[in-house]
């Protein structure tokens, strides 16, 4: 089953380490662009910060990434940043720790440790969500027998997007992909074989 996991809305954590304050400020639900966007807001959130170093996961397959050290010795703040992304599989979410330096320099490994922690901590207290790749099934039945339809429907934990009354009853719901044939095997038993039940072709993914 294909799905995604991401950071359900967005979180700030702080935290001290040796005397620097290290802010973390995570948001989930982000194309590469709008990734960018959050990235520049919390730049201006904290525009007197030593540094605002950040990564993302632009989409759902993991594939589009960024992140960078903003001043920080290289490979010691954005790298780490993206590694905590990538060991809990979230995408379509992103990262910034911000640093206000305290005086006390961490050292390289120190400062991976930092980043990776607060960005950590960030995620942590955030909530995680998942989305599922579903197919849009159409289904279509006269009023007594959509009737019965609908308790199924309502009860199967798929995402019905819209219902349609005229002559009959038309509605679209979206079934997670490895569901559909046995979804669509129940409403034609359960309607005699009286509903019409077709895959529309389109697919998106969906909270389930």
């Amino acid at each position: 089953m294909k799905s995604y996991r991401f950071i359900d809305g967005e979180y700030e954590v702080k935290i001290e380490i040796k005397r620097s304050i290290f802010i973390a400020t995570v948001k989930g639900e982000l194309n590469a662009e709008e990734a960018e966007e959050f990235v520049k807001s919390v730049r201006k959130k904290y525009p007197d910060a030593t540094h605002n170093c950040y990564a993302y996961v632009g989409d759902e397959l993991g594939n589009m990434t960024r992140f960078s050290d903003d001043g920080e010795p290289s490979g010691t703040a954005g790298q780490p940043i993206l590694d905590v992304l990538r060991k809990q599989n979230i995408v379509k979410s992103a990262i910034v720790v911000t640093r206000y330096f305290g005086g006390i320099k961490l050292g390289a490994g120190g400062l991976v440790g930092a980043y990776s922690d607060t960005a950590s901590k960030g995620v942590k207290a955030g909530v995680i969500s998942q989305k599922v790749l579903c197919d849009c099934i159409a289904v279509k039945a006269d009023y007594p027998t959509f009737a019965i339809l609908d308790k199924f429907i309502r009860k199967s934990g798929v995402v019905i997007d819209g219902v349609e009354y005229g002559q009959d009853v038309e509605c679209k719901v979206y079934v997670p992909e490895d569901d559909v044939d046995a979804f669509k095997a129940s409403l034609k038993e359960l309607s005699g074989g009286k509903a019409d039940v077709t895959a529309t072709g389109d697919k998106d993914y969906k909270r389930i």
